[in-house]
Order: structure tokens, then sequence, then C-alpha cells
């Protein structure tokens, strides 16, 4: 007991040093910037555990829990709303993911949306993006820019020959 006390202790001792850093390998969060284990401009590089919501300039490793934000992401997010205001990469599981620029997989069960450059695989009951280089599935896919394939019941590329087609759609 006494030394799984020490671990936790060692570990949190760890996160409250970070202040002196710019970097945490362990951020619990209830709501920022107040409520959580170190501040939100202190960056994540390892777990981050949103319960419910939690906040930081950069993560990367894995990012679990109800809703998280961010600038910049490099990590396996796994909550329900996953917003990263300029770029993502990795993997993307929630019900809303809602980035700036994304490379990776984004499962979303109902939006992905994308205010630039997606690159990689879009899955969820609605995609979004500026510039898609990659694959879209879902119900509605809809980007301005595609290079790549649109899979769904109504897919929509609005700079393209064919700007919308159900079933599949694509442009190259």
């Amino acid at each position: 007991m006494k030394k799984m006390l020490a671990v936790v202790l060692i570990v949190l001792g760890s996160c409250f040093a970070a202040s002196a850093f710019d970097t945490t390998p362990l951020q619990i969060s209830i709501w920022p910037p107040n409520a959580q284990v170190v501040p939100d401009y202190i960056d994540v590089a390892g777990l981050k555990i949103n319960l419910p919501y939690g906040g930081n300039n950069t993560i990367t490793g894995i990012d679990l829990g109800i809703a998280s934000s961010s600038n910049r992401t490099s990590a396996l997010q796994l909550n329900l709303i996953n917003v990263v205001r300029e770029d993502f990469t990795g993997l993307q599981l929630g019900l809303f993911n809602l980035d700036g620029a994304a490379s990776g997989v984004k499962l979303g069960l109902l939006m992905n949306n994308v205010d630039s450059m997606s690159k990689g695989i879009d899955i969820g009951l609605i995609n979004t993006a500026l510039e898609c280089h990659g694959l879209q599935i879902g119900l509605i896919n809809y980007c301005e820019f595609m290079v790549g394939i649109q899979v769904g019941l109504i897919n929509i590329i609005r700079e393209s020959n064919v700007p919308f087609f159900p079933i599949i759609n694509f442009c190259f």
C-alpha cells in the first residue's frame, strides 16, 4: 500500500512540477482552466483524462473522456466531443470531431467537420471539409475540393465536373 501511495505521489508531483517546464505526462481535468491538475497552457505528452471537459494547448499521446479541446493534437482521442482548433493527426473516435485541419482517421458517430484540409479517412453520419484528400464514408458527405472518393446517400463535391452524385462520388 505504501509503495502504491508513493507512486501516486510521484506521478502527481511530476504533474505539478510540469508548470516549471512546459510539458506534463498526465493531465486530469474537470473544467479548464482552474479545475485541472496543470494549467491549460501546459502541453500534455502522455495521458489526458477529461472528467467531463479538458483543454490544453498541445496534446500528444492518449486523450480520453467526455469533451476535449486543444490547438494541436497528435493522439488517439476517445471523447464524445473532440475539438482541435488548428491541426489534428492520429485517430479520433467520438460523437462529434471538429478540427481546423486533420490527417488520419476520424470516426464520428454523428459528425466529422474539418475547416480546411482533411487527409485520410472520415467515417460518420455527416462528413464535411473544405478540402478532402482521401475517403469520406457517411450518410451525407460534403467538401468544396476533393482528391478521393465519397461513399454515402448524398455526396457533394462543389468544385467537380459532377458536383452531386448518390451512393459514390469521386474526383481526382
